[in-house]
């Protein structure tokens, strides 16, 4: 895995993940290519995904990820960009991820911020 300098702690925190592939063209009665995976940890600024497909680093994806727990909740809304892809040791899921969530307009980041720092505070 590529060293990368951490400024939030990783929580071991499985919860369903979305990411969108490819977005559904305009016009089009075809959804959204939707590619399911897991997380692996999680942080305030990034996510380490176990995925089925090698992801493009550099890309930026939307993502859509389960409230972890409680997936009956709600899902979080987050754009998040590829750092890192490398094979993996899972069958199901043989590659992992690194994405570094961005501030987009319209995402969920803040209340997802908010989660994952209340989640590092429990005793």
């Amino acid at each position: 895995m590529p060293r990368i300098e951490r400024h939030y702690p990783r929580l071991p925190v499985e919860s369903r993940v979305f990411i969108e592939m490819e977005a559904a063209a305009a016009g089009s009665s075809e959804g959204a290519a939707i590619v399911v995976c897991k997380t692996l940890d999680v942080s305030s600024e990034g996510l380490r995904v176990a995925v089925p497909q090698a992801l493009t680093v550099g890309a930026f994806l939307q993502i859509g990820v389960d409230h972890p727990g409680e997936p009956e909740i709600e899902t979080f809304y987050l754009a998040g960009e590829v750092r890192w892809c490398i094979p993996g040791d899972c069958e199901d899921y043989p590659w992992v991820a690194g994405f570094f969530l961005l501030p987009a307009e319209h995402s969920d980041i803040n209340r997802w911020e908010e989660l994952i720092n209340d989640m590092d505070s429990e005793p």
